[in-house]
């Protein structure tokens, strides 16, 4: 080891790392300390660190790489959907990079993977997952002295670019029901022969909970006579067969939340009770649970509300996440704020909610134009 004495106070100390694995490079560490003994101590300290960090072979392939990398991750205490999702990323991944050699993989390799998945149609936000899920990858490969760069970090995710069309507030328009859709839409529901389904539509609209979190609700989660719900769970269903599910935390800590409840989801819930109390249905800790006591799956939930919504003129696609977004637009045209609003769906940020809350309804453009011509008219001399 070298050392050199700075001034009165600070020595520094240098020593022979280990090599790099991919390139065989030399790497010294240096290190300072306020004594020549300590100045050593740090050197050694960090030779022993990064021994014991050179743990993969410089041959190993991506595919070998990635998979120990997933083990690592699933040991994180992500969701269990979180984890597929990585899994099915990798998946993708592996179908450019299974048999390449780490230490091989280049930024222009993985920018043209990428820009390939792109010109095959992948959506953007499969793409954005694949992007994250490399980077952490090759950030860990990285960490672990298998390579000195990570090569993700030169690349970027492509994006389409907005035509004039896409830029219309028709697509904002076309995320959630207008005050007199989601009427004819409810005019329908009313008329559904499922009390339970009946029920969750009305509860999600009026609440704006994910159909997930609806669905595991219970009834110590919910005080009809306070008017709140604390919503603190969700369903995972992997194969979304009916009473094949676990409960699991919800989507984000964020979304953890007590949310308070309308008079009409009030009545609704109540009916819900007396028609399982009346039909002596199976006791069950589910508020939405069926005669046998099973709540019902998410997807049958979204069947339902598509074929309900095909029986209204509406030409907008129907699918469960429409109810929530429709009460955001509520909210919305309310004059409620976008924090409060962020805050009762569960939302730290998100692009959706603040894309539906700018966007001006039809609502409020004739309560705003209305104001506009009354003050104009004020200022016009007669």
């Amino acid at each position: 080891m070298h050392f050199v004495q700075i001034n009165k106070t600070t020595w520094r100390c240098t020593g022979e790392g280990p090599r790099n694995p991919a390139t065989g490079k030399r790497r010294q560490i240096t290190r300072r300390g306020k004594s020549k003994t300590e100045a050593r101590e740090r050197v050694e300290k960090a030779i022993a660190e990064l021994n014991k960090a050179y743990y993969f072979d410089a041959k190993i392939t991506f595919d070998e790489f990635s998979q120990d990398w997933l083990k690592l991750y699933r040991m994180k205490g992500n969701k269990e959907t979180t984890n597929e999702h990585r899994t099915y990323c990798i998946t993708l991944l592996n179908r450019y990079l299974a048999k390449k050699k780490m230490t091989a993989i280049t930024s222009i390799e993985l920018q043209g993977l990428l820009n390939h998945l792109f010109a095959n149609g992948t959506a953007y936000n499969t793409l954005r997952g694949t992007h994250n899920t490399a980077k952490m990858l090759f950030a860990y490969a990285k960490e672990s002295g298998l390579i000195e760069t990570n090569p993700v970090e030169a690349t970027f995710v492509p994006k389409k670019k907005m035509t004039l069309e896409e830029a219309s507030s028709e697509d904002t328009a076309k995320l959630y029901l207008e005050t007199d859709e989601l009427k004819e839409f409810l005019s329908y529901v009313d008329k559904h022969r499922n009390i339970i389904y009946r029920t969750l539509i009305y509860a999600i609209s009026f609440t704006g909970m994910r159909p997930g979190e609806a669905v595991a609700l219970k009834y110590e989660d919910v005080d009809l006579e306070k008017k709140v719900i604390q919503i603190n769970k969700t369903v995972y269903a992997k194969k979304s067969l009916r009473g094949d599910f676990e409960l699991t935390p919800p989507k984000t800590a964020g979304s953890v939340r007590s949310v308070d409840i309308d008079d009409i989801v009030v009545e609704k819930m109540k009916q819900l009770y007396q028609w399982r109390e009346y039909r002596e249905w199976t006791k069950s800790d589910f508020v939405f649970g069926d005669k046998e006591g099973i709540p019902p799956t998410v997807k049958m939930l979204n069947q339902t509300v598509r074929r309900i919504g095909a029986l209204t003129d509406i030409n907008k696609q129907f699918r469960t996440y429409i109810l929530r977004h429709t009460h955001i637009s509520l909210l919305a045209e309310a004059g409620v704020d976008l924090n409060f609003i962020m805050n009762r769906v569960g939302h730290k940020n998100s692009d959706t909610t603040t894309k539906i809350y700018l966007h001006v309804t039809s609502g409020m453009r004739v309560a705003a134009t209305e104001k506009m011509h009354d003050k104009f008219t004020q200022l016009i001399v007669k």
